[in-house]
């Protein structure tokens, strides 16, 4: 037997999730909250299909989020983030996701929890993972959210409404500090006895950055070719898993690898060169700032997630770290990413502050759409706590 749980399926940005209400899931312990959402996406599932789920395989389309009405207190709507992992029975709640936050606005308003006001309705957001509040404007028609524009975005395959996103002061989204260790460089010393030159870096999300050169790589290779460079992969995860104990999310590099996968992200960074994306459309060296390939949970990300990239246009804009040493600054307060898939381009503002940095905000673009309402139906077993891979 099976029981039904209200839900609905999102694409935020580049990426995909099942979207909850926090009323549907209160009765439910955190365990079996957790439980049901493995279900719903179909993890674990050790042949990385997630064939019995709604989810897609990779990082990018594995993701939940649990959304509440604001409060009293803070009448914000509030998101919280779950990234599912693929092959093993986990969801890390560490960080949020910018791709995703881009749905939680329309959301709303297509729940009639914020009033719809043409023809932009925005909507403020509280992220609970990171406890920062960002704004969604939100294109609105005939008291919903619109979905049909001429907004495009590399990653995904038609036009839309674009949702402009402006998340405020996001630096130090896990410990208070733009630069976690006060150093725009740090060497970090891997269990081989490697040496490697890194960024610590905490806006929106923690990253981990560092030079592709330095790993032998070019930060312009087809996601698929570095899945399959087996030996980088596994030297840019003993880098992150590293950089975790350093940031204290971990107390050791065995339990980074095991329990805190979804963040810190790593990316490597190069500058400005002509690729080819993976669409085979030419990209000059003069329509980026920089090139990047970011790895999300064990896999290359197949354009660029929405808060590592607000990440990296923080880093680019502070002096000395190893972002800021290949990026060219042809806009003030913006960079033009290139990853995979294309380009995408994040704004900015930051400014020093003592001995540390300050975000005012930073700003993107994105577009949204509902894919499905329903339900979600979970095993009885699950609910008795006694799925198949217990």
């Amino acid at each position: 037997m099976q029981m039904k749980i209200p839900a609905s399926f999102w694409r935020g940005g580049t990426s995909r999730a099942v979207f909850f209400k926090e009323e549907d899931l209160a009765s439910y312990d955190a365990p079996t909250r957790d439980l049901i959402i493995l279900a719903a996406l179909g993890s674990p599932d050790p042949y990385g299909r997630q064939v019995d789920g709604l989810g897609g395989g990779i990082s990018s389309l594995s993701k939940v989020g649990i959304i509440g009405r604001g409060g009293d207190s803070d009448p914000a709507v509030r998101f919280t983030f779950g990234q599912v992992d693929v092959e093993r029975p986990f969801v890390d709640y560490l960080g949020t996701c910018g791709n995703m936050s881009a749905a939680v606005g329309p959301f709303a308003i297509d729940e009639g929890w914020v009033p719809a006001i043409e023809p932009i309705t925005p909507v403020r957001v509280l992220s609970t993972n990171t406890g920062k509040h960002y704004l969604a404007y939100v294109p609105v028609r005939d008291g919903q959210a619109e979905t049909d524009g001429d907004y495009t975005i590399d990653g995904v395959p038609g036009p839309g409404a674009r949702i402009a996103l402006e998340f405020l002061d996001p630096g130090g989204s896990t410990g208070g500090r733009v630069l976690p260790t006060g150093h725009a460089t740090d060497t970090l010393v891997l269990e081989s006895g490697r040496r490697v030159t890194v960024s610590l870096v905490d806006a929106a999300a923690p990253m981990v950055f560092v030079l592709a050169e330095e790993l032998g790589a070019g930060a312009t290779e087809l996601p698929q070719d570095l899945d399959a460079h087996h030996a980088l992969q596994q030297l840019l995860e003993d880098i992150r898993a590293q950089a975790a104990v350093q940031l204290g999310m971990a107390e050791s590099v065995a339990q980074a690898r095991e329990k805190v996968k979804a963040i810190p992200k790593i990316a490597m960074v190069a500058p400005p060169s002509a690729y080819h994306t993976t669409k085979d459309a030419a990209i000059g060296a003069d329509q980026v700032d920089l090139v990047s390939r970011m790895i999300s949970m064990g896999k290359t990300h197949r354009t660029f997630a929405g808060t590592s990239s607000m990440c990296l246009a923080v880093a680019a804009a502070i002096p000395g770290t190893v972002v800021h040493a290949v990026a060219r600054r042809a806009l003030p307060d913006r960079v033009r990413i290139g990853h995979p898939a294309g380009m995408m381009d994040i704004g900015a503002k930051v400014r020093p502050e003592g001995e540390d940095w300050r975000v005012e905000s930073v700003t993107t673009q994105r577009t949204a759409r509902r894919i499905m309402d329903g339900h979600i139906y979970v095993p009885q077993s699950y609910l008795q706590g006694k799925p198949w891979f217990a």
